[in-house]
């Protein structure tokens, strides 16, 4: 199955329980990835957070109820899952313009989002290249973040937040090199279970692991491996968008259940011609 396949049946099982509880665990499992890979591909597919997604169409839905139901207003909140009428206004108001009295009123104008359906948009204007690599599992040593759960919506601050704070410390993970591939600086992103475990500045070393630093295994598998020129973190954030908005849809390809590793190629990352990669783990789509 396509990318786009997965991801529309994942749009169809959100409509079917938008007056229901949605499984986050299973609606990842019908859009072919985790659900912190969810969460983090749909704001770059659609603008806007899953969460808020849902959000919109399950207000959009109260909206159409309210006009051609008689129905109460508190009858409609508890149909969308909201036992407070208050965070049911709020809600509804944030995203339909009015309130759900105003709502029932003929002629009332209101804000409404329709369902999406996923297609491939072929631009072409701008290359991407990549290769694709046969990576043998390596043991990486670093420093690992502590900076609490990144979700997309700060993942970027965070990203600048935990890089800013390493300071020199850099230069002692950089010393760790002895020639193990992949070489040089990696952000290696690593998951427990589909879920955000932590970001690791780190190298690819068979070094002893110094104190206050931490070793762990990068998974070995098919890596979909991105060019990257451009001043960090905004070169960075636009390769990860395009992969995910334009390459991962269209590739034959879906997101493995892996560590994402980013490397870094040239010493000062915020130079214009810093250079840098994006190892993204992939498995071929069935069909």
């Amino acid at each position: 199955m396509s990318n786009l396949e997965s991801l529309n049946q994942a749009i169809t099982y959100i409509e079917d329980h938008l007056t229901a509880e949605i499984d986050q665990q299973k609606l990842a499992q019908i859009a072919g990835c985790s659900q912190y890979q969810l969460q983090r591909m749909f704001p770059y597919l659609t603008g806007i957070s899953l969460t808020e997604y849902v959000r919109r169409r399950r207000m959009t839905m109260a909206a159409h109820d309210l006009q051609t139901t008689d129905h109460k207003v508190i009858d409609i909140a508890q149909r969308y899952g909201y036992d407070s009428p208050t965070a049911f206004n709020r809600a509804f108001k944030s995203v339909v313009g009015v309130s759900p009295r105003q709502a029932k009123l003929q002629g009332s104008k209101l804000s409404l989002y329709p369902r999406l359906v996923f297609t491939l948009s072929v631009k072409g204007d701008t290359p991407m290249n990549y290769k694709l690599v046969e990576q043998s599992a390596f043991r990486v040593v670093g420093i690992p973040s502590n900076n609490g759960a990144w979700n997309i919506e700060d993942a970027g601050e965070k990203a600048t937040e935990y890089w800013t704070s390493l300071g020199t410390r850099v230069h002692d993970i950089i010393n760790l090199m002895d020639g193990s591939t992949p070489e040089g600086l990696l952000g290696a992103q690593f998951c427990t279970n589909g879920e955000f475990d932590c970001y690791m500045a780190c190298v690819a070393t068979s070094q002893p692991c110094p104190e206050g630093m931490e070793e762990r295994m990068v998974e070995g598998g098919t890596y979909a491996v991105f060019e990257c020129k451009g001043a960090m973190p905004d070169a960075m954030t636009t390769l990860w968008h395009r992969i995910l908005a334009e390459w991962l849809p269209a590739s034959g390809y879906t997101w493995a259940n892996g560590t994402d590793v980013e490397r870094y190629l040239t010493p000062e990352m915020t130079s214009p011609d810093s250079k840098s990669e994006v190892w993204l783990p992939v498995v071929k789509a069935s069909k």
